[in-house]
């Protein structure tokens, strides 16, 4: 289960890797069984810079990612981990810098 503590918890993880905002992050759902509403509305509210690769293999999978690809991130749901690596990887070959130093994605 996810609740808000859970999140604080990977929030304050994570913020301490270097460039974490502009990572592009693979998130494997198998384990997540339920999310609370209140981190519901944490996720809905979170915008994540870099493409999110959602990984599940069964209809809560499926559910959850659904309900994750309402944020305002670049979100997008598969079912075989290498695909998503894959997408992820294609993604970050389409980035260039612009000449103030900003990564700018080529494809909407």
């Amino acid at each position: 289960m996810i609740g808000p503590p859970e999140l604080d918890v990977l929030g304050n993880t994570i913020t301490h890797t270097s460039g974490w905002l502009v990572r592009p992050v693979l998130i494997h759902l198998d384990l997540i069984h339920h999310i609370t509403p209140p981190a519901r509305q944490m996720l809905l509210a979170y915008r994540h810079r870099a493409p999110i690769a959602l990984t599940g293999s069964d209809p809560v999978d499926r559910v959850l990612a659904a309900f994750i690809a309402q944020s305002r991130s670049r979100t997008r749901y598969f079912t075989d981990p290498a695909e998503a690596r894959e997408w992820l990887s294609g993604i970050l070959a389409e980035t260039i810098s612009t000449p103030d130093g900003r990564a700018r994605t080529l494809q909407p």
